[in-house]
């Protein structure tokens, strides 16, 4: 088997690959291995070996780079009823020390302080954020 074959079938391996994954790790392999096969005529072996490592190691970091960016990128969803929940003003039925369980309607939430502190039983507080399944509150006169 020639070096051209033998790199267009690891293309072709990383691209199936890509297919059932679908988060463009495999893509950035199987790029490399097609320029490799262009080089396959110049360079032996050892030195296709390298090409491919070091095209791999290129588009790998970018991939990661951009990955990163839209990663940033992306807000948080909240859902209809958990935006609603933000401003909604309760009466603590327990201690948040600093976190606790909390029944908010017909459901229990975690909640906890924006400032990690203790609040007692009886506390009106605000919900001022939701990270997670988590409720962030504020004591408020």
């Amino acid at each position: 088997m020639s070096a051209g074959v033998f790199w267009l079938i690891i293309a072709s391996i990383m691209l199936i690959a890509e297919l059932m994954t679908g988060i463009l790790f495999c893509l950035c392999l199987s790029l490399a291995a097609l320029i490799t096969v262009a080089v396959t005529w110049i360079l032996p072996p050892f030195g296709q070996g390298i090409v491919f490592a070091i095209l791999s190691t290129i588009f790998l970091i970018i991939w990661a780079r951009w990955r990163q960016q839209q990663t940033a990128l992306e807000k948080p969803v909240i859902s209809e009823i958990q935006h609603h929940l933000i401003d909604h003003v309760l009466i603590l039925s327990r201690a948040l020390e600093p976190t606790a369980q909390i029944r908010v309607g017909d459901s229990f939430w975690l909640a906890r302080t924006e400032d990690g502190l203790s609040l007692a039983e009886g506390t009106k507080v605000k919900v001022i954020a939701i990270e997670g399944t988590v409720l962030v509150v504020r004591a408020i006169e």
